[in-house]
Order: C-alpha cells, then structure tokens, then sequence
C-alpha cells in the first residue's frame, strides 16, 4: 500500500501550494474589472460628448482714459480685487478744478445781476406806473381847469356883447363896458393858459407812458442774464464730467489683470490704462466637431475638470450654440481654387455657463475638459 502510486499521487495533489492559484484568480479579477471599466469608460465615450479642447472666457474690461493729462496716482496694481466705483487712475485734476471755479463764480455772478435787475425792475415798475397815475390826474384836473375857463368865457362874452348893446344906447355907462370887456380879456388869456395846462400835463402823461418801456427793456435784460445763466451751468456740467473723467473708475466687481501706466506718466484720450475682468462673470468656450451637434441642445448639463486642479470637479451647462463654425471667422480664408477638394470637419464654438465657486479658482485662459451628457437637460 505504501508503494502505491495512485495514493502517492492523490497526496501531491493534496499537497499542491496555494499560492500561485490565488494570483491566478487575483488576475483573473483584475482583468475582469479592467475589462467591465474599459466597457463602461467606452460606453460613456459612445453616449457623452467630451472634448479637451476648451477653455475660461471672460470679458477682459480694457479701461481707457478719456481726457489728456499727467497720471498722478494709480492706487492698484496686478491682481488686487477692485469695487465697483473704486478708483483705478487719477490724472491731473488742477487745472479742470480751477475751470469749474471760475466758471461758478460767473453763474454767481450772473445770479446777482439777475437779482439786481430784478429789485430794478420792481422799483422802476411801480414809480413809472405812479407817475402814469399822476400824470393822468393832473391832466384830468387841467381838462376840467380849461372846461370850466371856456363856460366862464363864453357866459362873460355874452354879458360883453349885451353889454356892447347897451352902451351904444346909452343904457350903461362907458364904464361898465370896459369893465366887461377887460374882464373878458382875462378869461380868454385864463382860458389859453388852461390849454396850456391841458398840453403840458398831455406831454408828462407821455413821459411817464414811455417810462414803462424801461419795465420791458429791464424784462429782457432779466431774460438774457438767465439765458447766459443757463449757458454757464452747461459748461459747469461739461467741466465737472471732464473733472470726474480724470478720476478712471472701475465699471464692475472685478480683479486687475494688468496695468499699462505709471504715476508721472502722460496719457492720451483713448490710451490703455488697466486691464480687468469680473471673476463671478466666467464660461468655457468649447470647439465641438459638427458632427457631435446632434444630440447636443441649450440646458444639458456639463462635468468640467480643469487641468489646474486636478481633484476638483466643477459642473455647469450648455449655455449657447454658436451659429457658425471658427474657419468662418478665420482672417485669411483659404478658398479652394485648384479644384482639389478634401473634406475636413469642421468645429462649432459652443459657450457653457459655469458655476463659479465662491473662492474664483476659474480664471481666464485655463484649459479645461468637458464631458456633456445628451440624455439630461
């Protein structure tokens, strides 16, 4: 029994390490994970859209300057973080301050004219208009003064010519005549004075009615010192936008990106001054083949992984299509006129709105993948 082989060879088998079977299966297992993961990975490549060729975008903010003058502060520099209405240049303010102060002690100026001419109008209204009043009184008085000069007259000629009667029949003595005769002498030279009165006090009522032109002269006058008022607050506003110019100012919440001017410096209307963008405002700009713009709609969401972090994941989704491919805003087109012809796809921009994380680690330029998923959104 001892010498059998068969019982010799059950205990070999019996005996048989391990070892070597458990790596086999330990391989076996790993090709089978390799395998169900390199169908899943091909799966996914088959039904997403994925494409390393993206990229941040955001609207780089070039401020300019409007006015000339000497740069005489620049209090940020590269990568500060600026306010809404933070100041990013100052340019010279000296001589633009010293126009809007002489140009407000015009309209100051011209606001005491305007009251002077103002309390002149008052008082020229009401004398000239008292003076009218008394003119037409005493012309009134002269009027009735004559009236009453030619009824005294006219009763006294009728007595001198009965009188003249009565003398030439010796009726009445001669004296008695010559009294009625010298008596109406003085009512005809009493009645021309009158008349005399009545002309004299006609011509001061002219007077005194041409007197009220100066009330329409004074009028205008108040009306041309507020004209000229108007036009020196017009110029007052252009100076003061033109000193607010010379303090460039930043239009968002932004980050400076770079800066172009140095305190000393002089600049020109239009000249660079900072470069900055709005971090919160970023997207990515992906190049899709045509020929993965089937399934590909507004909405659909987006897992981005960034090559400057590369355990983070971030998410967004598809913002906009673009309407035409990038060779279409090529600035040297290549026509084709050998007539050789060879078909190449072509890519379509396609933006996809991102959600910034509140630490802004997305920054302009970074390149990205994205992998967008057809079957949501």
């Amino acid at each position: 029994m001892a010498n059998d082989p068969t019982v010799a060879s059950g205990a070999a088998r019996r005996f048989v390490p391990r070892g070597p079977r458990l790596k086999k299966r330990l391989a076996l297992a790993a090709s089978l994970g390799l395998v169900a993961g390199l169908g899943v990975w091909i799966a996914l490549r088959w039904h997403h859209i994925t494409e390393n060729d993206a990229k941040v975008m955001a609207d780089m903010i070039t401020i300019s300057s409007r006015v000339d003058g000497w740069v005489s502060a620049r209090p940020v520099t590269d990568g500060d973080a600026v306010a809404q209405g933070a100041a990013l240049v100052t340019i010279d303010q000296r001589e633009a301050k010293l126009a809007v102060e002489e140009l407000r002690a015009k309209e100051r100026s011209l606001r005491l004219d305007a009251e002077r001419l103002q309390a002149q109008l008052a008082v020229t209204q009401g004398a000239s208009t008292s003076e009218v009043e008394a003119a037409k009184a005493r012309l009134a008085t002269a009027e009735a003064d004559r009236h009453a000069q030619e009824a005294e007259l006219e009763r006294v000629k009728l007595d001198y010519d009965r009188n003249k009667r009565l003398v030439a029949g010796e009726v009445i003595s001669r004296q008695a005549w010559d009294v009625s005769r010298t008596t109406t002498k003085q009512l005809e030279d009493k009645l021309a004075a009158a008349k005399g009165q009545v002309e004299t006090a006609r011509a001061n009522l002219a007077n005194a009615q041409a007197k009220l032109g100066d009330v329409a002269v004074l009028r205008k006058q108040i009306e041309q010192c507020a004209a000229d008022t108007a036009q020196v607050l017009a110029q007052i506003r252009r100076k003061e936008v033109e000193l607010d110019d010379r303090v460039v100012r930043s239009p968002v919440n932004g980050v400076v990106d770079q800066k172009f001017v140095e305190p000393g410096e002089y600049v020109i209307p239009g000249q660079r001054l900072v470069l900055l963008h709005d971090p919160k405002a970023v997207w990515i700009e992906v190049h899709l083949k045509e020929t993965k713009l089937a399934a590909l709609r507004p909405g659909q969401p987006v897992a981005i992984s960034v090559d400057a972090y590369p355990d983070r994941l971030f998410t967004g989704r598809v913002e906009r299509i673009g309407n035409a491919t990038t060779s279409q805003f090529a600035l040297l087109p290549s026509p084709n006129p050998s007539g050789n012809f060879t078909k190449i796809t072509q890519r379509v921009p396609v933006r996809i709105q991102v959600d910034q994380p509140a630490d802004n680690p997305l920054r302009p330029g970074m390149m990205v993948e994205v992998d967008i998923d057809p079957a949501h959104g």
